[in-house]
């Protein structure tokens, strides 16, 4: 097998998905979201992240208010849970922010920005457990908005708005529903709702006991501003996992 020398060639051969994410490809990032609800209901319909709820988003902006249901998810009096986490969201513009936030154990403590909306929580550094050790939650304006499990170290939630000036191109999408006793089933719903308008399905899933589906270059197009969710409605108790992953493109590179 021969050496590879000339690194330039190499990467213009890179498969268009590497490419971009190996930023190689200016304006075009790739972006994934995934989210679970371990503990779907029978009542109503529950969006995919662990609080089991529909997630009912601010109509303005508001500073964060974050904390943890464990004390040790300190990093005023530095523990062992985790220290500080990072927000990531959108202002009132619909333009990209974030910041890192030092936790204070079941305190709540503020960000300094304030955003519409948050699409993801990272914890950024921990004690000597590395990770979590309780359940951290995101509120504005009271309600929460991003919720990261105890362990788990980020948002596990398929919930997403897209930035002002850029599109979501989701090419695959994955979903898994978990067993369901007896004879019941579920419906699995991809949501979108357009800047202004209303929401809509744009995939309509029906499984019966455990069921796994996955649809490969089955191309979606989200434009900049726009509300995208999944969603279960269950006959029986059961669990949700979801994944929508594509690209999230610079208006001004398509």
């Amino acid at each position: 097998m021969s050496v590879v020398t000339n690194i330039q060639q190499l990467k213009t051969e890179l498969p268009f998905k590497i490419a971009v994410a190996a930023g190689k490809i200016p304006g075009w990032r790739w972006f994934r979201k995934f989210g679970m609800n371990d503990s779907v209901g029978t009542s109503a319909a529950e969006d995919c992240w662990p609080p089991g709820t529909v997630r009912v988003l601010p109509s303005s902006a508001y500073v964060a208010s974050l904390s943890s249901d464990d004390v040790n998810d300190n990093g005023v009096t530095p523990s062992t849970g985790a220290l500080t986490v990072t927000v990531e969201g959108l202002d009132s513009a619909y333009v990209e922010v974030s910041e890192v936030v030092t936790l204070n154990g079941t305190n709540a403590v503020s960000t300094t920005q304030t955003f519409l909306r948050l699409n993801r929580m990272s914890v950024t550094t921990a004690g000597t457990s590395e990770r979590n050790e309780g359940n951290i939650s995101a509120t504005l304006n009271g309600v929460v908005q991003a919720y990261i499990e105890g362990l788990e170290g980020q948002t596990h939630q398929t919930l997403y708005t897209v930035p002002a000036g850029h599109t979501w191109i989701i090419n695959d999408y994955h979903i898994k529903v978990g067993r369901m006793a007896g004879n019941t089933d579920a419906q699995v719903s991809g949501q979108v709702k357009p800047f202004g308008g209303a929401w809509r399905f744009i995939s309509d899933i029906y499984v019966y006991g455990p069921d796994e589906w996955h649809a490969f270059d089955s191309v979606s197009v989200i434009p900049a501003k726009s509300e995208v969710r999944v969603q279960i409605n269950s006959s029986g108790a059961t669990e949700l996992s979801a994944v929508a992953a594509g690209y999230l493109v610079d208006n001004n590179y398509l």
